[in-house]
């Protein structure tokens, strides 16, 4: 069985009234990531968003690059990329420049975006999103692999073009989103499969289905293909959440739920809601590192005969680097090293891990 255990996603995000400065945030994640590569995650997974308040990171290729300037075995992902807001030829460029800085250890990860302020201030339908995001992984697909291509859509059009530089390795590409739509397309394009199943087993087992029978349906070998999710997660030595840390969960999980709460009622300024330990706990896996292994290990048994992406998130929105990262120690010394004996295995080396 192939798993990695990545960290994230990082967000860059910083609560209103936090004393530290999103300079500071970037700061800290860099800083994890050296971390993270020297305990033992296989990678590293960031995350899009535009207009926010506390200034979600916008900027995933940016990010990546100087990510990748400060490891050289950690694998480099988004999770995701909202594809609408893209421009195809630049977003290939960019995608090919951090993967030749991190010598072939980039995945992209794409989806099509769903709040309406941020199609908005692009001044993009949302009815676009599936086509437009389509259209870029057909384009990206072309540039990279492509000495020179031309294509002809709705949105883009590009006649006998080049892209330089081309990517230091195959790009794999995974896509997001759980609409039908989104899935079958899923699976007659990407290379995987990113999952934000909230814990929920048996809807990312259904999603999963739905992705492998659209690929098996376009001539694919579904279990050649990857799946992945990302997760919440907090482990301590007791299996106590400290106050802070349970905070600054909220601050992440609030977030998402004043953001559909304002695609509701149409009002963009809609306020966090008050914590609700029972929302944070179905959301996470959490304990000791005892219980976090038995919280992950229906997922890794029954997804890991493929190529298996587990996320966790272990830093939240205005939490300590020195809480963050104690977490993270004793999530790598007794939590990953159980779940690679569950999963039988780990990966060959790709290319950029001899850098």
């Amino acid at each position: 069985m192939n798993l990695h255990v990545g960290l994230g996603l990082f967000t860059g995000q910083v609560p209103p009234g936090d004393a530290r400065s999103v300079a500071d945030e970037y700061e800290d994640i860099l800083a994890l990531a050296g971390v993270a590569e020297e305990i033992g995650f296989d990678s590293f997974w960031v995350s899009e968003h535009h207009g926010a308040a506390d200034s979600y990171l916008p900027s995933l290729t940016v990010m990546l690059a100087a990510v990748a300037a400060v490891t050289k075995r950690l694998l480099l992902g988004t999770a995701v990329v909202l594809g609408p807001f893209q421009h195809p030829l630049r977003f290939a460029e960019d995608c090919a420049v951090v993967d030749q800085l991190s010598r072939g250890r980039l995945i992209i990860g794409i989806g099509s975006g769903w709040r309406q302020e941020e199609f908005n201030a692009f001044g993009i339908p949302l009815a676009e999103r599936a086509g437009r995001t389509t259209e870029l992984v057909k384009i990206c697909r072309a540039a990279w692999e492509q000495e020179r291509f031309s294509f002809q859509g709705r949105y883009f059009s590009y006649d006998n073009v080049r892209v330089t530089p081309k990517p230091f390795a195959h790009l794999k590409l995974m896509l997001g989103g759980r609409a039908p739509a989104a899935l079958a397309r899923a699976g007659r394009l990407a290379d995987g499969y990113m999952g934000t199943p909230q814990n929920r087993i048996a809807e990312f087992r259904a999603d999963v289905g739905a992705f492998d029978a659209a690929a098996r349906g376009a001539g694919r070998v579904a279990e050649r293909l990857s799946v992945g999710f990302h997760v919440n997660a907090w482990v301590s030595p007791d299996g106590a959440i400290p106050e802070s840390v349970r905070t600054a969960m909220w601050h992440q999980i609030g977030t998402y739920m004043a953001w559909h709460a304002a695609e509701e009622s149409g009002n963009p300024s809609s306020p966090l809601p008050p914590i609700d330990d029972g929302v944070v706990r179905a959301r996470t896996f959490a304990g000791t590192p005892d219980d976090v292994v038995r919280q992950a290990r229906p997922w890794v048994e029954e997804f890991g005969q493929r190529e298996l992406h587990v996320i966790v998130r272990l830093h939240y929105p205005g939490m300590r680097r020195q809480d963050a990262e104690r977490a993270m120690r004793l999530f790598a010394a007794d939590v990953i090293p159980a779940l690679k004996r569950l999963a039988g295995g780990t990966l060959p080396s790709r290319s950029g891990d001899d850098a």
